[in-house]
C-alpha cells in the first residue's frame, strides 16, 4: 500500500479536511484498511455517516477499506454521532467509524474511530492508526477472507426509544411544551422531530429536512447563525429553542424570550440537577469550560476536574476519576450511564425534563445561577506556517500577558486567572487558527481582556511568521 504524507493528520477528534481535496476516498480507503489492521481480521465494525454531500463517498470508501482488511461491516447509514456510539454497545461490535465533519462548513469532513464501548479512540489510539498509514504496512486479506457487509436499519429510533426510557416521560408530556427546533439540516433530522413528538411537544421545525449543503444555516449552532431560530420562539411564543450542529453531539439553546444561552450554563443547570443528591461526585470539564461550573459544583459539594479540550480527553479522564457527568462549554453533554459519546440530543430531553419537574421557564431556572459575560474568537493564521509556530505561539503569548495573575493553567494551550476572569489561548486541533476565549465579571472587564488577548495572540503570530519567512 503506497502511502503518501498525511494531509490532513489526525487532530483533536478524529482527521478532517477538505473533502476531495484534503481528505480523499484514497485517504478514507487507508483509514478504513488501518481500522482494519489495528482490530484485527474478523472484528465487526459500525458505520455512520451524517448529512453532508461527501459522506456517502467517504463513508464508502472507509467500508472498502474495512472490509479489504477482513473486518465485517455493519452500516447503520445517516445517524447522529451518539446514535454511533448507542449502535456499537447495542450491538455489540468491535469497533465503529463515523464519518462527520461536525460543526465545520459544508465542505469539510472527517473521520472517527471508536472503540467498542461507544468511546472515541483516544490521541494515543488515533497516533496508532496514524503511524500504520505512514508506515504503508499492507493489510488486505485473502479474496476467501474479505469481511461481510450488512445494512442495519432503524437505528436512530432504537436511539430514540431508549432516551425516552430515561427520563419523566410523563411530566415533560403533561406540560406540553412549545419547541421551535433547528436541526440546520443534519444527522439530527431523523431523532430529534421524533423524540420531541414523543414528548407531546408542539413543534415547530426549521431546517429539519436533511440537507448536506446547510444552505439554510452554517452547521454550528452558535448565536450569529440561529437568529431565524430566535426570531422563530419569540414569534411563536414557543418555549424553547432548541439547535443542533451537523452530527447531533452538541445543541445550543434559546429560552422562551429568544435568547442565547451560553452552552456553560446549561452544562451548569444539567450538573445542578442531576449530581445535587450525589455529594462527593465528579464533574470532568475542560479548559474552556466557564466558571459557572466550579461554582455549581462548590454549591453541591462536589469536585471538577480539567482537561484538554477534546472529547477523548474528557472520557479518559471520566473513565479515570469514576466521574458521572463530563462536557465541554458547547454542551458536548456526557453521561457515564449513558453513552460514551458527546450529546447533544439527549441534554435536550434533559433540560426539557428539569423544566417540567421544576414547573419554571429556562430564563428562571438560569437567573439562579452566576453570570459571567464571554468572548469567544478566533485568530486566523498561515496554514503553511501554522505547523511550525503554533507551539512557540503559545509560548510568547504566555510571555507577553500582563504578569499579575492568580493563576495559570498550561495542560491545553494557556488559561491565565485574574481573580474571577480569564483569558485561554489555545491551538485548534482542526484549523490553523488560535482559539482566543475570554470571561470576565463584567463587560467593561471583558472588552479590556479581549483587546489584550487579540493584541498578544496577534502580535505572536506576526513575529513568528516574520522569522519563518526570514528563513525561508
Amino acid at each position: 500500500m503506497s502511502v503518501n504524507p498525511l494531509k490532513p493528520s489526525f487532530g483533536t477528534a478524529g482527521i478532517r479536511g477538505i473533502a476531495n481535496r484534503d481528505l480523499t476516498p484514497q485517504l478514507a480507503l487507508q483509514v478504513g484498511l488501518c481500522m482494519a489492521g489495528y482490530l484485527g481480521s474478523g472484528k465487526r465494525v459500525v458505520v455512520g455517516r451524517d448529512t453532508r454531500v461527501s459522506s456517502e463517498m467517504i463513508a464508502t470508501a472507509v467500508i472498502s477499506g474495512l472490509l479489504s482488511g477482513g473486518c465485517n461491516v455493519e452500516d447503520i447509514g445517516v445517524v447522529t454521532t451518539p446514535a454511533l456510539s448507542f449502535a456499537i454497545k447495542m450491538l455489540k461490535a468491535d469497533g465503529g467509524v463515523m464519518v462527520t465533519a461536525s460543526h465545520n462548513p459544508p465542505e469539510w469532513n472527517g473521520i472517527k474511530l471508536w472503540n467498542r464501548d461507544g468511546a472515541i479512540f483516544t490521541r494515543n489510539q488515533d497516533r496508532e492508526i496514524e503511524e500504520l498509514m505512514r508506515k504503508g504496512v499492507d493489510y488486505y486479506v485473502s479474496w476467501n477472507s474479505i469481511g461481510s457487509f450488512r445494512r442495519v436499519e432503524g437505528i436512530p429510533d432504537m436511539y430514540v426509544r431508549a432516551i425516552l426510557n430515561r427520563i419523566d416521560v410523563d411530566a415533560v408530556r403533561s406540560r406540553s411544551y412549545r419547541v421551535v427546533l433547528d436541526c440546520g439540516g443534519g444527522a439530527t433530522c431523523f431523532s430529534s422531530p421524533k423524540l420531541l413528538r414523543g414528548l407531546n411537544c408542539r413543534l415547530t421545525t426549521l431546517g429539519c429536512e436533511p440537507d448536506g449543503f446547510f444552505r439554510m444555516r452554517k452547521p454550528e449552532p452558535r448565536p450569529e447563525n440561529l437568529s431565524k431560530l430566535m426570531e422563530t420562539v419569540k414569534s411563536t411564543s414557543s418555549d424553547l429553542g432548541i439547535a443542533h450542529d451537523g452530527d447531533g453531539d452538541r445543541t445550543s439553546f434559546i429560552d422562551e424570550n429568544g435568547n442565547y444561552v451560553q452552552g456553560d450554563k446549561i452544562l451548569a443547570l444539567i450538573c445542578l440537577n442531576y449530581l445535587r443528591n450525589k455529594p462527593g461526585s465528579v464533574i470532568v470539564t475542560t479548559v474552556i469550560t466557564s466558571s459557572v461550573v466550579f461554582d455549581v459544583a462548590e454549591k453541591i459539594g462536589v469536585k471538577v476536574v480539567l482537561t484538554p479540550v477534546g472529547e477523548s480527553c474528557v472520557v479518559e479522564k471520566m473513565k479515570e476519576t469514576g466521574a458521572e457527568i463530563g462536557g465541554e462549554e458547547n454542551i458536548g453533554l456526557i453521561v457515564r450511564d449513558w453513552v460514551w459519546s458527546r450529546e447533544g440530543i439527549y441534554a435536550a430531553t434533559l433540560v426539557l425534563d428539569i423544566m417540567a419537574r421544576e414547573k419554571r421557564p429556562l430564563s428562571q431556572l438560569l437567573s439562579e445561577l452566576p453570570n459571567y459575560e464571554q468572548a469567544k474568537l478566533s485568530v486566523k493564521c498561515d496554514g503553511n506556517i501554522y505547523p511550525l509556530i503554533k507551539h512557540d505561539v503559545i509560548r510568547i503569548v504566555g510571555e507577553m500577558l500582563p504578569r499579575d495573575y492568580d493563576n495559570i493553567i498550561t495542560i491545553d494551550g494557556i488559561k491565565v486567572y485574574y481573580g474571577r476572569n480569564w483569558i485561554l489561548v489555545r491551538p485548534s486541533g482542526t484549523e490553523p487558527l488560535f482559539r482566543v476565549f475570554v470571561e470576565a465579571e463584567d463587560k467593561t472587564t471583558l472588552e479590556k481582556l479581549k483587546r489584550v488577548a487579540l493584541d498578544t495572540t496577534m502580535g505572536a503570530i506576526q513575529e513568528l511568521s516574520e522569522k519563518v519567512d526570514n528563513r525561508l
